[in-house]
């Protein structure tokens, strides 16, 4: 990579040209910035800050060690005078370049990369376009490419906002401490789980926009944690937000003997203990991410979003789906998810358990 923008100061000294880049809520979408991230954290040239969104992502980026400084606009929970103090603290800063990252379909997230007052902004033109769109707001923009994983449209974004060529890798990366680690080594000990092979299961998903009808249903994985149970060397354990915490129980309710709820966990300690894992199967969703940041093998189940846009990289992952001339109809943007087939979201319901056991099996036996 070659990387040089000189900023000359008033004493004839050299300074750092400051870059912002804007993540948006999404963990999995945070995650798969992280890869371009580590190409250029070594610039001599520039100082990289962040502006997040939700509180996990700010956490995952503070410990990244990436970033001079992280800002964190809650809009979700803070009233609209906090979110002004924050948006002044980032215009002080006085960036050189903003950069909104790759997905950011909303017209929402181009007001505020607009108000960062950045010399010079740049985002992505989305082929899918809603009244009020503003696109106009991220200054310039590379058209998206819906052929392309969403971490090397973020590639192509990053090299078309500092004119400049990236190697490409494709590893994304999570930062867990010894202290994270220690906490899973506890809970898995005082489950009495330290000899058994560890699969984790993420049944639920985000609920915005519809987001509800990418899962695979309570009943599937019930059955498949069940097809397991004359095997005592195999023990589910069962990840999810608090919102989760319900669905999560009814699932393991049908087979306590051979899995366990993680809930009420902090994130990064819920990811070390992804990180134990030999599998991890779950539709698409952050965890999904979160588990192939951490190179644990996912058999991500896809239904009615892309694969082509955010499936898993690492070695050893597999997306499990079924292949309809209507799939998928989701494509990044702000329209909720909607499917106008007779037969409502059969691209994740036909999917059967034996598809994703078969699956599972292979990896066990390898």
């Amino acid at each position: 990579m070659t990387l040089h923008i000189i900023i000359t100061g008033k004493n004839g000294t050299c300074m750092k040209k400051k870059c912002l880049i804007f993540f948006t809520i999404g963990i999995g979408d945070s995650l798969m910035v992280t890869p371009v991230i580590e190409k250029l954290k070594s610039s001599p040239d520039m100082r990289f800050d962040a502006l997040t969104l939700s509180g996990p992502v700010s956490d995952i980026m503070h410990n990244s060690n990436n970033f001079g400084k992280v800002h964190f606009l809650n809009f979700q929970k803070e009233g609209l005078l906090e979110c002004l103090k924050v948006i002044d603290a980032v215009r002080k800063e006085k960036y050189d370049i903003s950069i909104l990252v790759f997905p950011s379909n909303h017209y929402k997230y181009r007001i505020v990369h607009f108000l960062t007052g950045a010399g010079q902004r740049f985002g992505i033109s989305y082929l899918e376009k809603k009244f009020p769109d503003l696109a106009f707001l991220s200054g310039r923009l590379i058209k998206e490419d819906r052929s392309l994983h969403a971490i090397e449209q973020n590639f192509r974004l990053f090299e078309f906002a500092l004119k400049t060529k990236l190697e490409r890798t494709y590893g994304m990366s999570i930062n867990l401490n010894e202290t994270d680690r220690k906490t899973a080594e506890s809970f898995i000990a005082g489950k009495r789980l330290q000899n058994k092979t560890l699969i984790g299961l993420h049944p639920g998903s985000d609920i915005l926009k519809n987001m509800i009808n990418k899962r695979w249903g309570a009943e599937k994985y019930i059955d498949l944690i069940k097809s397991y149970s004359e095997n005592d060397k195999i023990h589910f354990l069962i990840f999810g937000g608090k919102a989760e915490n319900g669905l999560n129980e009814e699932i393991s309710s049908s087979s306590p003997d051979n899995s366990t709820v993680v809930k009420n966990v902090p994130f990064f300690q819920s990811a070390a203990l992804i990180e134990r894992c030999s599998a991890f199967i779950c539709a698409d969703t952050g965890l999904m991410h979160t588990a192939s940041a951490l190179n644990v093998p996912v058999i991500s189940i896809f239904g009615p979003t892309s694969s082509v846009y955010s499936k898993p990289l690492n070695e050893g992952s597999i997306v499990v789906k079924k292949d309809y001339p209507c799939s998928p109809c989701f494509e990044y943007s702000r329209t909720p998810l909607f499917c106008g087939q007779e037969d409502q979201y059969k691209c994740i319901k036909n999917i059967t358990v034996n598809d994703v056991k078969q699956v599972l099996d292979k990896k066990l036996t390898n």
